[in-house]
């Protein structure tokens, strides 16, 4: 655990050593833009990828899967509104609605992995302690990112293991634009034991191409990637 704890500390360290290195993105106080691209909708199951829209309208219908996708790929109305203020480089604010819900964080690290900045936000939130990696419904919402949720634990003075985990978020740079990749998801799987599923309709981050290898027979994952644009004001 010890190990753990100190391998967080040099990630958190590097992190904050490599933007000194690189070239800031543009800062300013930003708002999205009243449309989004849709990239077409895919169902992933063992050792197969099926993207014909009419078999996936049919298995989303019979499962009753509703305003999770966007099952016309292209441009459309922006189902989210995005305001974004980085002219502070140690408090960045984020502020996300999408009908009723809303999500808020301060991001206060950036690295870079090339042309897009991996912010790392100031807040820890509870979390769960790792696995061997597979997706399943406990873990899907972290493996379905390629910048996962940042997880460190530590044993409590009672015994019992605590986990907190630091929300990381990519900001691609275009210009003097900046966009937000977005995942839309749908993961399930039945046994003879158990049933189980787990969803999100709005996940910032890039799609995590290694995990869909780690799909099992029983599973079944709808996914759909995105890409909102984010204007200056």
């Amino acid at each position: 655990m010890k190990t753990s704890l100190f391998l967080i500390c040099v990630l958190l360290c590097c992190y904050g050593c490599g933007s000194d290195d690189a070239a800031p993105y543009p800062t300013g106080n930003y708002e999205s833009a009243a449309n989004i691209k849709n990239d077409p909708v895919a169902l992933y199951t063992k050792d197969k990828v099926i993207t014909d829209v009419k078999f996936i309208q049919a298995f989303l219908e019979r499962n009753q899967i509703y305003g999770t996708f966007d099952l016309t790929a292209g441009t459309a109305e922006s189902p989210v509104h995005v305001t974004f203020d980085n002219r502070v480089a140690d408090s960045i604010y984020f502020r996300s609605v999408s009908g009723g819900s809303g999500l808020e964080l301060i991001f206060n690290q950036v690295y870079y992995d090339n042309n897009t900045a991996i912010l790392l936000g100031r807040d820890s939130l509870p979390g769960s302690p790792g696995d061997d990696g597979e997706l399943s419904c406990s873990n899907v919402s972290i493996h379905i990112r390629k910048h996962p949720l940042l997880t460190y634990c530590a044993t409590s003075p009672i015994g019992p293991l605590v986990c907190k985990t630091r929300y990381r978020m990519p900001v691609a740079m275009v210009g003097d634009q900046l966009s937000i990749p977005i995942i839309s998801y749908h993961f399930s799987t039945k046994n003879a034991v158990a049933e189980c599923n787990s969803r999100e309709k709005l996940a910032y981050g890039y799609l995590n191409a290694g995990a869909l290898k780690t799909i099992h027979t029983q599973d079944t994952l709808v996914v759909q990637t995105r890409t909102l644009v984010l204007e200056r004001k």
